[in-house]
């Protein structure tokens, strides 16, 4: 296990040095903070809050790395999260980013120093090889984010296909005046957006990115959003959100304008979520596989806390079109 001793030759400084930047000192130099937090990093130095050099037993708690508690989304995935964890002896610890870098490298900092004993990342702002090396012995899993597997276990919703069946059902239904609503443009967003323009290119029918909206994460900006579009003299025939809090919004500010739906506009939202079943009309949607993703991810936390060393899992969940009311 790697010692104070073998950081400072790592590091090409004294002991006192690297003692200082690991008890957070304040007068020590930044360069010479970077050369040992490389060195930790190298090495897989670990210690626990108290400073004691060793690997502590297990503290039971597993941090969740979310961007908004608030979001209807994440806020699911969490109460989830935490009762499944919770029946196996866990307490969820919730760390929210606001889509930090910084913020997110201090909880991955945390993991290496043993306050938690994984880390269930649900948002990054980082690449899948720069997480692995933040973290290195530590155990992460990526839960929701669109990466590939290689490195570490992910476990993700088919945000392509998903996207594609909305847009598929509108077109095939003979609508033509698409629009995507999406919150923020990420690497999970990018994916849904490739699955419209998929259907239009299948249906051989033009796309732009014109029919693209970013931005829109609660009902206020639905109502928001749909206040611009039907005070227009030119709305969309149908509309693809990425949550059902945005769709319902639309639906009010729909409301509001006199506008028929489905008749003149069709509206379909994301999640499943239970406000979509008490909106007028009922929400057509995309269930967004929380529970199937929370089940497996605990499985597989469990397991690789276990000692389990295998090459990455990753599971890809597919979703299918739920047709209520509008649209």
């Amino acid at each position: 296990m790697p010692t104070i001793i073998d950081i400072s030759r790592a590091s090409g400084l004294s002991k006192s040095t690297v003692s200082r930047v690991l008890n957070n000192h304040p007068h020590v130099s930044d360069e010479s903070r970077e050369k040992v937090k490389e060195a930790v990093r190298k090495l897989g130095y670990v210690r626990n809050t108290h400073g004691v050099q060793l690997r502590l037993q297990a503290s039971r708690h597993i941090g969740v790395l979310v961007p908004d508690v608030e979001h209807p989304f994440f806020s699911q995935l969490v109460s989830e999260l935490s009762r499944s964890l919770g029946s196996r002896g866990y307490r969820v610890v919730i760390y929210q980013t606001e889509s930090s870098q910084t913020l997110e490298r201090e909880v991955y900092a945390r993991l290496l120093h043993r306050e938690m004993d994984a880390v269930i990342i649900a948002h990054s702002q980082y690449t899948e090889k720069e997480i692995k090396e933040f973290i290195g012995p530590g155990v992460g899993i990526i839960c929701n984010e669109a990466m590939e597997g290689e490195l570490l276990d992910v476990f993700r919703l088919d945000e392509q296909d998903a996207v594609y069946q909305a847009a598929a059902y509108l077109l095939s239904r003979g609508h033509r005046q698409l629009l995507f609503g999406m919150d923020h443009e990420t690497r999970l967003q990018e994916k849904r957006w490739c699955g419209f323009q998929q259907a239009h290119q299948e249906a051989g029918l033009p796309c732009s990115s014109s029919q693209c909206h970013s931005g829109l994460v609660t009902m206020q900006d639905g109502y928001a959003w749909g206040g611009q579009l039907f005070a227009s003299s030119a709305w969309p025939d149908g509309i693809i959100t990425g949550s059902d809090y945005v769709a319902a919004g639309l639906l009010k500010a729909a409301q509001k304008y006199r506008i028929s739906i489905p008749e003149q506009v069709s509206v379909i939202g994301f999640d499943d979520h239970p406000v979509s079943r008490m909106t007028n009309p009922e929400l057509t949607t995309l269930p967004n596989r929380i529970p199937d993703m929370v089940r497996d991810v605990t499985e597989c936390l469990i397991q690789r806390l276990g000692g389990l060393q295998s090459d990455p899992v990753v599971q890809t969940y597919k979703t299918s079109l739920i047709i209520r009311e509008s649209g």
